[in-house]
């Protein structure tokens, strides 16, 4: 499933003490636009891609190089920082849904080759569908497989950051309480495989709408920021580098002449 780039490759038990962060294609690209300013933040090095019949192609310039000819971006892409101990995924294709399980599956037994310290999931959940308890105080939730060791999750609620409330369901007879992530994308399965192959998933998520989300992502990488220290503060404000493409977010100005 990874194509290493040249001269790149290298021992996926080397990254046994490495934190893995990815995102889920969720409801306003709050995950993808938040690895994106981490990968730009941190230098990181782009270390492979990831070819998978999920994969809607797609190819582009570099999105974190001003120089736009220095070399192209795919759907899927590997990255690292040796400096801070990450692997970082990033996913800018569409998915097609049918190839979901099976690449999931895969994906899941990569991380447990690899044995990272733990894994992190960038989500985001709809804000139509929060119920009344979730209408007021933080938008932002969390949710840990059995296997995050339980000081992970203290360091969590020190944060302020709530865990995601269970719910209802609808779909079966009774009072079962379930997890629900509605706009999550594969958030709900990759939890589910993460913890039937006790792999400890730490799952971070906002309550957003479509549109301009670069609020949110500011938001959700500052607080992702304060638990792990990426980049420096100063000013209570973390030090981001904004990817050169996000420069060109919604496109050129409508035309004067429209007028």
């Amino acid at each position: 499933m990874f194509v290493f780039l040249k001269n790149k490759s290298l021992e996926w038990t080397s990254l046994r003490d490495y934190t893995f962060i990815m995102p889920a294609v969720s409801v306003g690209n709050i995950g993808q636009l938040s690895v994106d300013l981490l990968i730009s933040s941190l230098h990181c090095d782009k270390l492979a891609r990831l070819d998978h019949p999920i994969f809607v192609p797609v190819v582009g310039s570099d999105p974190y190089d001003d120089v736009r000819e220095k070399s192209l971006m795919t759907a899927a892409e590997l990255y690292i920082s040796k400096e801070k101990k990450l692997i970082i995924l990033q996913i800018r294709g569409l998915l097609i849904k049918e190839f979901c399980a099976d690449f999931l599956s895969q994906l899941v037994d990569w991380i447990k080759k690899c044995s990272f310290v733990k894994t992190v999931l960038l989500s985001s959940l709809h804000n139509y569908e929060r119920v009344d308890s979730q209408l007021t105080g933080s938008p932002f939730r969390y949710t840990v497989t059995s296997a995050v060791n339980s000081s992970i999750e203290d360091e969590l609620k020190t944060l302020h950051w709530p865990a995601l409330e269970t719910r209802r369901s609808v779909w079966k007879e009774g009072n079962e309480e379930i997890i629900f992530f509605p706009g999550g994308g594969y958030t709900n399965l990759l939890n589910k495989l993460c913890t039937q192959m006790n792999i400890p998933l730490v799952t971070l998520l906002i309550f957003c709408a479509e549109g301009d989300n670069i609020p949110g992502v500011l938001l959700v990488t500052g607080h992702f920021n304060r638990w792990l220290n990426f980049v420096p503060v100063a000013n209570d404000t973390p030090s981001w580098k904004f990817p050169a493409s996000w420069k060109l977010f919604f496109g050129a100005p409508a035309p004067m002449t429209m007028y």
